[in-house]
């Protein structure tokens, strides 16, 4: 039985989980970089969102280096990993549309996503990525819906990529315990893809509602 858990079978050593942790900071770093030289708004959200998600990851990652934990993918501390993913996702609708309509879209489906993690039923069905994935196609959508096809393709190669990497049996095999290294290394440059879009010419907001009050708050460059 234990050798059919995935937990164990494709675990990594505490040496790559550690590495996990600490590439965790590059994507943030990347984001950091181009609040800190645009003084953008939207960039900004950006970062809060990643600085909101690293902490967790990183103690999660260290977590499983020194073996808190009895069950590595079945815990509290994975699911609130996997809960900010999906808050970070609701900021990144915003920052991406600059439409408060589009970001409580977002904000119904990742609240229903976040419910079902921490449901003891469902939560350990092996199917958690399935709503992240969606979430991720639902914040960059509006890079798509703006034509910003360099930008969007990059994001999505470069979340493919680290994606196939952090498959459990391609990690394992292919990878030798590296893909999630792979994953944390190549989202820096989806995180300058999404910086980038924002940043473009061609970057107009809101996607959706340009009047909205908040929207207009939010988004004001005086």
């Amino acid at each position: 039985m234990v050798g059919n858990n995935p937990s164990v079978k494709h675990a990594m050593t505490p040496v790559q989980e550690v590495v996990n942790a600490i590439t965790m900071i590059l994507p943030t770093a990347v984001l950091a970089v181009n609040a800190w030289n645009s003084q953008n708004k939207l960039v900004m959200i950006l970062l809060m969102g990643s600085s909101m998600h690293l902490p967790v990851s990183f103690t999660y990652h260290l977590s499983v280096a020194f073996n808190r934990y009895s069950d590595r993918l079945d815990n509290d501390m994975r699911r609130l990993d996997q809960s900010l993913q999906h808050v970070v996702g609701v900021m990144y609708s915003f920052a991406l549309s600059g439409s408060f309509e589009y970001f409580l879209l977002n904000l119904i489906f990742n609240a229903r996503a976040v419910i079902h993690l921490w449901d003891s039923k469902k939560s350990n069905d092996g199917k958690r990525w399935i709503p992240i994935m969606f979430c991720v196609l639902m914040y960059t959508f509006p890079m798509l819906w703006r034509g910003d096809f360099c930008n969007y393709g990059l994001a999505m190669v470069s979340m493919i990529i680290g994606g196939v990497s952090f498959v459990p049996q391609l990690n394992t095999r292919v990878c030798r315990g590296w893909g999630h290294t792979v994953l944390h290394t190549i989202l820096m440059v989806y995180a300058q893809a999404l910086s980038r879009h924002i940043l473009s010419k061609n970057f107009q907001y809101p996607c959706i509602n340009r009047y909205h009050p908040i929207s207009r708050l939010l988004i004001s460059t005086d």
